[in-house]
């Protein structure tokens, strides 16, 4: 339950800042100094992030996996570095979500034809894709939201993808993933 609240506030958070970043009003942050961040942008980590799916770079995702894991799906499953690192291995779970939509295990929906597909062919065929890329910070960590508007005929019920992601030692690794 608490996960499932907090996937809700992220989700809100991403629509917020998906209309933030296309009005233009999204603003740079600064320090309670005035002082510019110095760290990674997140207009730069939107394109190589995004660059990573499409161009199907594993290795380049998984270094955005944080050695603690990250959470998966609207249930934020929580799964381990290893266990990502496993499913992209034998290309299943996870690894399939992002980059490969043939290998995708979904329910067959009578009543619904449109199938399932992976976020790097709806990032690739998109019709009208725009992404956008936003920072906040909550409860004294700064994040990174990253949200894409696809439309795809071939998938028609995926419309916004959004990733979150925590600023670490190391950079921005993901905190969660749709």
């Amino acid at each position: 339950m608490k996960y499932r609240r907090a996937n809700l506030l992220y989700r809100v958070a991403s629509i917020v800042a998906l209309a933030l970043s296309f009005s233009g009003l999204g603003a740079a942050q600064t320090s309670a100094s005035g002082k510019s961040n110095t760290s990674p942008s997140p207009s730069v980590l939107e394109h190589e992030f995004v660059d990573a799916l499409r161009d199907a770079n594993v290795q380049k995702v998984l270094s955005y996996i944080p050695d603690g894991g990250v959470n998966v799906g609207r249930e934020a499953q929580h799964l381990t570095h290893a266990e990502v690192e496993q499913q992209f291995q034998s290309h299943r779970g996870l690894y399939c979500k992002l980059f490969d939509s043939s290998c995708i295990e979904a329910t067959v929906n009578l009543g619904n034809s449109a199938r399932t597909c992976s976020y790097r062919e709806l990032l690739t065929n998109s019709q009208k894709l725009r992404t956008a890329a936003s920072e906040v910070t909550r409860s004294g960590v700064r994040q990174a939201v990253l949200v894409a508007e696809v439309n795809d005929d071939q998938c028609p019920s995926q419309k916004l993808i959004d990733f979150i992601f925590n600023l670490q030692a190391g950079g921005w690794k993901l905190f969660s993933i749709p």
